[in-house]
């Protein structure tokens, strides 16, 4: 006789893995075989996660359409038996999915959209943090202002795609016919954050890319605006430098200095 844990145990394996162990345990009725029973339970679990996925991933559900999403989320719970108990986390990984398995990663439009997606999703739901402002910048020395470094707010998520996977979720969001997919010239560069507790992104240019990725490691204001004059020319680089960083600080990006 088997104790309720190990009754529990076998159950959700029998659910989550597709583990037949626990039939022994089940009786049949007059109406249906003891395996019919089961699967009920197993064809409700996968639904529910398929419902997660297409809540986290409303933009590309409405993409694919309902049948090709629900297959491509069958493949999902497949290739990724649920870990956690709490749904919010358990579609992190299909954007590296769609990514890295066909035939989903010949179209890479799929594994851009969803992987903006969770950044939105990331940054609606990431934690408090008072967010630097100009008047925080106003008792700096100038002779202090080479060394300041800044940290990013997090909120803040950065991606970079090969597809016009931002066009496409712009086109949905609106319930617009969404452009043909195509593959960029240049990787597109996209900052993700929250202001007024909405989850927004825009474009970022390759130069205040550059600088934002180097900002957000530490490298100090004084190198910045050296990195920027060797990335876009001397010439008024200080002034673009500063520019970046008064727009960063007006959206809330930065979290202190």
């Amino acid at each position: 006789m088997s104790s309720l844990a190990e009754l529990q145990a076998r159950f959700q394996r029998a659910v989550v893995e597709g583990d037949d162990d626990v039939l022994s345990e089940i009786l049949d009725t007059s109406k249906e075989k003891r395996d019919v029973l089961l699967g009920v339970y197993r064809n409700a679990y996968v639904a529910r996660l398929i419902e997660f996925l297409g809540h986290d991933y409303e933009k590309l559900s409405a993409y694919l359409g309902e049948a090709q999403f629900d297959n491509m989320a069958r493949d999902f719970i497949r290739a990724h038996p649920s870990h956690t108990q709490n749904a919010r986390w358990y579609g992190n990984a299909l954007p590296q999915f769609l990514t890295q398995t066909a035939p989903y990663s010949e179209r890479p439009q799929l594994g851009d959209l969803a992987s903006l997606e969770r950044a939105l999703n990331d940054a609606f739901d990431a934690a408090d943090a008072p967010a630097l402002e100009l008047q925080d910048l106003a008792s700096v020395a100038p002779e202090d202002w080479p060394a300041l470094s800044f940290t990013p707010h997090p909120a803040v998520r950065r991606l970079t795609h090969s597809t016009n996977a931002a066009a496409i979720w712009r086109a949905l969001a609106e319930e617009e016919t969404p452009p043909e997919a195509v593959t960029l010239p240049e990787p597109q560069q996209l900052l993700v954050y929250r202001q007024d507790h909405m989850a927004m992104f825009r474009i970022l240019g390759q130069e205040e890319a550059m600088m934002w990725d180097e900002a957000a490691d530490g490298v100090a204001f004084g190198v910045l605006c050296e990195m920027v004059a060797t990335f876009g020319g001397a010439e008024e680089a200080a002034m673009r430098a500063g520019g970046y960083l008064r727009g960063w600080i007006e959206t809330g990006l930065l979290a202190k200095l």
